[in-house]
């Protein structure tokens, strides 16, 4: 086998599930333009060969008129994956890179893909109905693509479930997630209804899905508040009594080690198989340890 084919091979098959979905983007991209280099070569005879990318556009664009939908349901999906101009693609798997190594980190793989594609599924719906709504965007002919609209669910929930996380705007000022959140939200709204041919309905409607389902499905403040706060490894303790009597300081230190071991094991399940693999006595563990940051 080709050494490069195996090495891609085992990435998909061991890397994380952003790894995975930042693949299957860039297979599809690589697929759209394959189909539209041998559509412009004419090897393809196409309904109306005047129209380059036809059939891509056919298997892998979101119509936003009603009709259309009915016509391509499949595309509700496909478009999620699908990017037709290479600084798209590259800003948007950018972006899904870190949202979702992060969101990973913190709920797993598994809820990683149901939000992308939920959210993503959620944003195309919320861009079809504005485009039924309102009167300003009934004419509008032009199809959804991109992850743009399931990687705003990934960030904007991630933003809602650890506000505390610093990023670095171009390398150089920290700002808090949610302050990005906030102006991306407010940037797609500003710009809804104007011509610049971006689905800021599909970006909305993701991220009020991601919003919703970290209100859903993890209750962040109410059953489970360690998700909302960040665990130190360097917050300091109060020395813990033994027996009735206070430990030493090598005594301290190794049952602080102790700890945290057991906690770095409870993280890594978690990031491996989600919160729900836990047992209980992991969730008490980590509920308790939460309190004491």
């Amino acid at each position: 086998m080709n050494p490069l084919i195996a090495q891609l091979q085992e990435q998909f098959k061991s890397g994380t599930m952003t790894i995975r979905l930042v693949m299957v983007n860039i297979g599809v991209f690589a697929l759209i333009q394959l189909i539209n280099a041998l559509e412009r070569l004419e090897v393809f005879s196409t309904a109306n060969a005047a129209i380059y990318e036809y059939i891509s556009h056919y298997w892998f664009a979101l119509p936003v008129d009603t009709f259309g939908v009915l016509l391509k349901p499949w595309t509700l999906l496909t478009s999620l994956f699908a990017h037709f101009g290479i600084w798209h693609l590259f800003g948007n798997l950018l972006f899904l890179y870190f949202a979702g190594q992060t969101y990973e980190r913190f709920f797993g793989g598994l809820r990683l893909l149901q939000l992308y594609i939920l959210g993503g599924l959620a944003g195309n719906l919320a861009e079809i109905i504005a485009h039924q709504l309102f009167p300003a965007l009934q004419d509008s002919t032009f199809s959804v693509v991109g992850a743009s609209g399931a990687i705003m669910s990934i960030f904007t929930a991630l933003a809602i479930a650890q506000p505390q996380l610093k990023v670095q705007l171009f390398g150089v000022f920290p700002l808090r997630i949610y302050m990005l959140a906030i102006f991306f939200f407010l940037k797609d709204l500003s710009a809804v209804g104007t011509s610049d041919q971006i689905a800021h309905f599909a970006h909305i409607g993701g991220a009020l899905f991601g919003l919703w389902s970290i209100q859903q499905f993890w209750h962040i403040r109410l059953s489970r508040p360690w998700l909302g706060i960040k665990v130190s490894k360097t917050s300091p303790k109060l020395k813990v009594k033994k027996g009735g009597r206070p430990l030493t300081d090598d005594d301290y230190r190794a049952h602080k080690q102790e700890r945290q071991k057991h906690l770095d094991t409870i993280l890594d399940k978690i990031a491996k198989r989600g919160y729900d693999a836990l047992s209980k006595e992991e969730k008490d563990f980590l509920f308790q340890q939460s309190k004491d940051v």
